[in-house]
């Protein structure tokens, strides 16, 4: 009797929310504008290193250089539907000597693009230190960052504290890109 009562209450539930659900026109039309707004991330530049590894040959390095091939911009989909990109940026110093990371945007005849410089502070207690740094790219900024082939990353020691093959600490950066992309396709 009760599973009868209950089969009965069921079926008049499902009926009421069929007949007086909510319902709203629908606009087949729309299936001919397709857009998607995907953000994308994925590193860039990584390198640690230790403190001793800037004392060469009985030689304090005060300056270190590299670069990283950047061929995905290559490709007439970015060009076209990227619209806004940032270079997210983490350094970790845990050496008693500030430095400079100039990062430098190159094209593919390593002319210069876009640049910028960010300071890390020293660490006198060898505890490390976190500076973190966004380089926005929209508007003019973004036409030069698409354009760009090549990363070029230079840290600087800045002066302080000889450093030599007992000095304690290291130094971590890493990057990555925040990618916005708009994808508009009409069918």
């Amino acid at each position: 009797m009760v599973k009868k009562a209950f089969f009965h209450y069921y079926i008049f539930f499902l009926l009421n929310f069929l007949f007086v659900g909510c319902t709203k026109d629908v606009d087949f039309n729309q299936v001919n504008d397709f857009e998607v707004s995907p953000i994308v991330e994925t590193s860039l530049i990584f390198f640690n290193a230790s403190a001793g590894e800037f004392f060469i040959g009985g030689n304090e390095l005060s300056i270190v250089q590299d670069f990283v091939v950047l061929e995905v911009f290559n490709n007439s989909f970015i060009d076209d539907n990227l619209i806004k990109s940032e270079f997210v940026l983490e350094t970790i110093n845990s050496i008693n000597r500030a430095y400079d990371l100039q990062i430098d945007f190159v094209n593919n005849t390593d002319q210069l693009l876009h640049s910028f410089t960010v300071t890390a502070p020293a660490s006198p207690t060898n505890t490390e230190v976190t500076t973190k740094h966004t380089e926005v790219f929209e508007g003019s900024s973004l036409v030069a960052f698409k354009r760009t082939t090549k990363l070029v990353y230079t840290l600087t020691m800045l002066p302080g504290l000889p450093i030599d093959a007992n000095t304690m600490g290291k130094i971590d950066l890493k990057s990555k890109g925040v990618f916005y992309f708009n994808y508009k396709e009409e069918i």
